[in-house]
């Protein structure tokens, strides 16, 4: 087993790096009716810069196994598990088709190798080997998966089981790009999105990236690429320069080859285009503002997170700000709440706000407070 793992894993590097060289690595375009649809994101800012049928439904597939590294990433930042966590493999896991790194029942491995098998390999028992230790059972991670997918704005986004191998699970393009713009600000992962060939159970299993833009585009972070009959050849990639991350996805390209050109190149031309604009907290005064029935007339107020958006290039200079308060703040009014917004327009189009918010409680006016406040105005007076 271990030899036919090492030779299969062979065949594919050589399949990837000698592609388009010789007639048995040839692409080939397949005709079909499966849509086509691809996106370009900024996954720092979430920003949709480009979109080209990015609404089409496709079959979730490979893409699945990032919402559960996000959701294992999440699980490690609150202190529930680490990289060095051990998990032991149950008959679930072992149960899995399609691609695995064959683990044996009660097998004991960890959280590190785990996150390679899929990453680098796109293993569904590792994923079931994953969803088991951070929920429980298979059903349960599935179900915090669809919460953690609305919470994001995943609205077209359904999942049916963490590997993404089962009928039911439903995605787009839109809605991969905003997991994947949110699993890229975990630079943890970046190392294991990035590696080209690896092993793991102890070199049992010998493990082959197919996202070939690991290998040359400068500044790439990762993800994914797959393919299947339902979906044709898919990719996400990330890449970061110059404080801009650029989330490219492709769905249902019919050459094999054709998705890496394409998000080289549209991800070259997000790069050239646009740029991040980040106010200076410097230029914004923010006044007191006027609250009604309270026991002072104003609120001391501050902005919240400044933040920073995404404008194209030649619109960097022509950004105006104007500053927005309320005008029915009332009583009482608690430390954090929004009494306004900072508003950056460029062409008279809003792009991007930033809210003010009480950096002081302010009680409502009752007879007592009344009171006290006519006496102190009359000793001071």
């Amino acid at each position: 087993m271990r030899l036919f793992v090492r030779f299969t894993a062979l065949i594919a590097a050589f399949s990837v790096l000698f592609s388009g060289t010789t007639t048995a690595f040839a692409a080939s375009t397949v005709e079909t009716s499966i849509p086509y649809s691809y996106v370009l994101m900024e996954g720092g800012t979430g920003t949709l810069l480009y979109s080209d049928n990015g609404n089409a439904e496709f079959p979730a597939f490979h893409s699945a196994k990032l919402m559960t590294l996000l959701l294992l990433m999440e699980s490690i930042g609150e202190g529930k598990m680490t990289f060095d966590t051990v998990v032991k493999a149950s008959a679930n896991a072992n149960a899995q088709q399609g691609a695995q790194i064959w683990l044996n029942v009660g097998e004991e491995i960890t959280i590190d190798e785990l996150i390679k098998a899929i990453t680098v390999g796109n293993a569904n028992d590792a994923t079931i080997a994953i969803a088991e230790a951070v929920s429980g059972t298979v059903d349960d991670f599935t179900a915090l998966m669809n919460e953690r997918a609305e919470e994001l704005g995943m609205l077209s986004t359904t999942y049916t089981d963490p590997t993404g191998t089962l009928g039911g699970n439903v995605t787009t393009a839109c809605d991969i790009a905003t997991l994947a713009s949110e699993l890229s600000h975990y630079e943890e992962l970046i190392p294991y999105f990035t590696t080209w060939m690896t092993t793991v159970r102890d070199g049992k299993t010998e493990l082959v990236s197919t996202n070939r833009m690991i290998l040359s585009y400068n500044g790439i972070t990762g993800m994914k690429a797959y393919y299947s009959e339902e979906c044709l050849n898919c990719l996400i990639a990330t890449a970061t320069r110059n404080d801009l991350t650029m989330v490219c996805v492709i769905l249902g390209e019919p050459d094999e080859y054709q998705r890496f050109t394409t998000a080289r190149e549209k991800m070259n031309i997000g790069f050239a285009a646009y740029t991040l604009y980040t106010p200076k907290k410097t230029d914004i005064y923010i006044e007191p503002v006027s609250v009604s029935g309270g026991v002072s007339l104003t609120v001391n107020a501050d902005i919240d997170d400044i933040g920073s958006f995404v404008v194209r290039n030649s619109e960097s200079e022509s950004v105006e700000m104007k500053i927005e308060y309320s005008d029915d703040a009332t009583a009482p009014v608690c430390v954090g709440d929004k009494v306004g917004r900072v508003v950056f327009l460029v062409d008279d189009e809003e792009r991007y706000a930033i809210s003010i918010v009480a950096t002081e409680n302010i009680d409502r006016m009752n007879i007592l407070s009344a009171v006290f406040k006519l006496l102190r105005s009359m000793l001071a007076g």
